[in-house]
């Protein structure tokens, strides 16, 4: 698990009490495996050696069993009654923030929001508390072990590393196997989506039964990496199973020589028997549910990347003032891209009422680095500049700067619906007047639209099928206006636009900047720039 998904867990109200409640039950079921071997030991010795008090023990015994048939499961539902509650908190940590990624898809969102959080019920609910447990329960009967027999305490503490490190070599394999899948996953619900929107075109030209059959095909690559995944699963779980066995039975011919030669007392033997195989199964029942459990990690690193904790976000405001924002600075940062490329951004910053071009090639990283401004990315040293000082842009504050940025995709992902409800989404109480006014302020009249204020977004099977892309652009731009933001980034916003929907928006960007914003045009053509604007050129690092 990465530190920033276990700081993501320990924020939720729930995922607090489910380590510490797990770290209390495993002590608990520590003491009950001991207390457990104990009395089968006694109960056995004193049945051999013919002697009185074995109802009594029986009646121990009896007691201890029923307490663990009411313990174990009634813990482990407890445990999932929690994993839900962290799974409803995660998906409203989700939804809320999804809407800073112009990059995240509706079929990827989907795909998180449902697979990505089912898949967290066994992660959460049995495999955090199995791994706790797998801390705790083996380190304390080797203890007890140790202190019957230093032999075998030295036999379990040497065996024991086995089990996790064979998990863990054999996990590294499976690890790229759910990524895999995850990815086939993730192409095949983008694919669908995109086949699903352009449908009638699709229709139109008579190629809607060679996407059936690229669908099916992209369906079928799914379901081969499903089944390599539950191969190495089951594969897994022999070889973990195999390595316990062994262990334990090391143990056993350790202790039964050593009993044959009376070196070691029968009560002391049979204790020890009993107790080596729960040495070993915390931790195997931990390595099985492991490759379980890999689906629900590659969904909190999937989700992580759009979750804040409520409690930092509650906090920040406190540390964070908006209308005191009065610049943006960062430092040089070399961003290294998919198969190690290097790329350097200089440092800079950018002041109330300046714009800055961030130019390069297309996909060397300029979007990357905007998220870092955003502040749903971490890494460049961004710093916010008031009257106060200077403060590091991180988790803490990101969800209460981003209300003061106004985010303008190069694809805007406009909610189904007509274009008053993309503004009564960010303000309930808006009028139509003051929707007319912003959209004016980006260029674009109402008598513009086909229906007004009613013209639909999203219909007919193809987004903006009422309005045209440089409608839907700029009514992306009067949505980041609508709150005047001290700073505003716009990630190619006149791309494939005709040039007088260009013209347009790079007029409302100039007059956001007049009235005191920060304006981020990210580009690969700078040619738009006045003498006085600010030009950050984004090159490759020197190797």
């Amino acid at each position: 698990m990465k530190s920033s998904e276990l700081r993501l867990l320990l924020s939720l109200s729930g995922g607090r009490r489910l380590f510490v409640a797990s770290i209390v039950a495993a002590c608990i079921w520590s003491l009950v495996v001991v207390v457990n071997g104990l009395l089968i030991a006694e109960v056995v010795a004193r049945i051999t050696g013919r002697t009185s008090g074995v109802p009594t023990y029986l009646a121990y015994l009896a007691a201890l069993w029923i307490l663990r048939a009411l313990f174990q499961p009634g813990f482990e539902k407890w445990c999932m009654v929690k994993a839900l509650e962290m799974k409803r908190e995660l998906r409203s940590q989700v939804t809320v923030r999804v809407a800073t990624y112009s990059e995240v898809s509706s079929a990827q969102l989907s795909t998180i929001l449902t697979k990505g959080l089912n898949s967290l019920d066994v992660y959460l609910g049995r495999f955090i508390p199995q791994v706790i447990s797998a801390s705790i329960v083996p380190l304390v009967v080797i203890g007890f072990i140790f202190f019957k027999d230093a032999l075998s305490g030295v036999i379990a503490l040497v065996t024991l590393p086995l089990i996790p490190l064979f998990g863990a070599l054999i996990g590294r394999y499976s690890a790229d196997s759910v990524a895999r899948k995850w990815q086939s996953l993730g192409t095949l619900s983008r694919y669908f989506e995109d086949s699903l929107r352009g449908f009638a075109t699709l229709k139109i030209f008579g190629r809607n039964a060679t996407q059936s059959v690229r669908i099916a095909e992209m369906g079928e690559k799914y379901t081969v990496e499903t089944m390599q995944v539950l191969r190495i699963s089951f594969l897994s779980a022999f070889a973990l199973e195999l390595i316990a066995t062994l262990s334990v039975a090391v143990i056993a011919v350790s202790v039964g020589l050593r009993l044959v030669g009376a070196s070691i007392d029968f009560k002391s033997a049979l204790v020890i028997l009993i107790l080596a195989p729960d040495v070993y199964s915390p931790v195997r029942n931990a390595a099985s549910l492991f490759h379980a459990s890999q689906d629900g990690t590659q969904a909190l690193n999937e989700i992580s990347q759009f979750a804040v904790a409520p409690s930092a976000a509650g906090n920040s405001a406190m540390r964070f003032e908006r209308k005191e924002t009065s610049g943006v600075s960062w430092q040089d940062w070399i961003f290294e891209r998919e198969g190690g490329q290097k790329v350097f951004f200089a440092a800079g910053s950018i002041s109330r009422g300046g714009m800055l071009f961030i130019s390069g090639e297309s996909g060397i990283g300029k979007t990357t680095f905007s998220q870092h401004l955003l502040g749903t990315r971490f890494g460049a040293n961004v710093m916010i500049k008031s009257a106060d000082g200077d403060q590091l842009l991180q988790a803490e504050v990101a969800r209460e700067w981003q209300k003061d940025v106004g985010w303008i995709p190069q694809n805007p992902q406009l909610a189904y619906g007509t274009v008053r409800d993309q503004f009564q989404l960010l303000v309930a109480d808006i009028s139509d007047f003051e929707i007319e006014t912003s959209l004016l302020q980006a260029g674009l009249r109402i008598d513009e639209l086909p229906q007004g204020l009613d013209t639909a977004i999203g219909r007919g099977g193809e987004q903006g099928h009422s309005a045209s892309g440089g409608q839907i652009r700029r009514i992306a731009v009067a949505r980041a206006l609508l709150r005047k933001p001290a700073l505003i980034i716009a990630d190619e916003p006149t791309a494939d636009l005709d040039s007088e929907s260009a013209r347009k928006i790079m007029e409302a960007l100039r007059v956001a900047q007049a009235q005191g914003a920060m304006v981020i045009c990210i580009t690969h053509d700078a040619g738009v720039a006045l003498a006085q604007d600010q030009v950050l050129c984004v090159e490759r690092a020197r190797q």
